[in-house]
C-alpha cells in the first residue's frame, strides 16, 4: 500500500509546474497568504465565540472607556485653574490700570 523509494531514487518534486501555473496575475506567494488569512479569521472567530473571551473583551472596553474619562477630568481641573488666573491676572492689571488713569497727572 505505501511506496517506498530505495536511498538511490528521488522523489517529485512538489510545486506547481511552470511558473504563474499557480495564479495568473498573482505573486508568488498569494495562496499560502490566503490560507494563512483563513486560519486567523477562523481563529478569531473562534475565540469572538468564547464567553469568556467576550467578558473580557467587554471588561477591557468599559475599563478604557472609564480611564479615558478620569485623564480628560484631571485635565480639565487644572485648565479651569489656569484660565481662573488668567483672569484674576488680567482683572487686577485692569483695575491697576484703572486706578492709575483715574489719578490726576502730576506737574
Amino acid at each position: 500500500m505505501t511506496a517506498e523509494t530505495s536511498p538511490g531514487q528521488a522523489r517529485a518534486a512538489r510545486g506547481p509546474a511552470e511558473p504563474g501555473a499557480a495564479g495568473k496575475g498573482q505573486p508568488p506567494g498569494f495562496p499560502d497568504r490566503m490560507v494563512r488569512y483563513g486560519i486567523w479569521i477562523a481563529v478569531a472567530a473562534r475565540c469572538l465565540g468564547d464567553r469568556r473571551v467576550q467578558a473580557g473583551v467587554i471588561t477591557g472596553a468599559i475599563g478604557t472607556y472609564a480611564l479615558a474619562s478620569v485623564l480628560k477630568n484631571n485635565q480639565a481641573q487644572p485648565m479651569r485653574r489656569m484660565v481662573r488666573w488668567y483672569n484674576t491676572r488680567s482683572r487686577i492689571h485692569n483695575a491697576k490700570m484703572l486706578h492709575d488713569a483715574q489719578r490726576p497727572a502730576q506737574p
